[in-house]
């Protein structure tokens, strides 16, 4: 009823009335360290600029900034969008060599680094662990590879909490992220 749409706009007026003050103050800082006035005298130079754009052009000329501030934000992004394709360096760094029991995902993998025939798939091809860790204190290894394979793309990682098995409770995290976003 009345009274909420009371209520509603006094919140909203409040922390509009907010918004601008921390905008007048933050337009203040950067007029008085560019033209080297007062901290005051700048907030109210920034607070008559305001009040005479808004007066002389209204929605209209917000409408036309905000228009060309965002061809501009367009032309920054595929700009550098364009150069950073064309600039990319194919360094990708080797496939990793994993960990005792590590399964390599491809034998071409598994011919870089002498891999064996693993324990539980003789198909497959594991870590080397008599060649890379031929002891506990001399061991070469990267405990950042999945167990299975280096897998570029994991098609039920929302769904499945086993697909992204070295790192506990990422489905969890993953969805929470997901909702914190949305629902602020």
């Amino acid at each position: 009823g009345k009274l909420v749409e009371v209520m509603v706009s006094i919140c909203t007026i409040t922390s509009f009335l907010c918004l601008l003050a921390g905008n007048l103050v933050g337009m203040g800082a950067i007029l008085s360290y560019l033209l080297s006035i007062s901290p005051e005298g700048a907030i109210w130079m920034s607070a008559a600029l305001v009040f005479a754009y808004t007066v002389a052009g209204g929605l209209y000329s917000v409408a036309y900034t905000d228009v060309l501030q965002a061809a501009v934000g367009w032309l920054g992004c595929m700009t550098l969008a364009f150069y950073s394709i064309a600039n990319e360096e194919n360094k990708a760094p080797p496939p990793s060599i994993g960990f005792p029991s590590y399964m390599y995902p491809d034998d071409a993998t598994c011919e870089m680094y002498d891999g064996v025939p693993c324990e539980n798939d003789a198909t497959a091809c594991c870590y080397n662990t008599e060649k890379w860790c031929p002891s506990d204190d001399n061991c070469v290894v990267d405990n950042g590879a999945y167990p299975f394979g280096d897998q570029r793309i994991f098609h039920d990682q929302m769904t499945n909490a086993h697909s992204l098995t070295p790192f506990p409770n990422a489905v969890v995290f993953n969805w929470a992220t997901i909702f914190v976003l949305a629902f602020g």
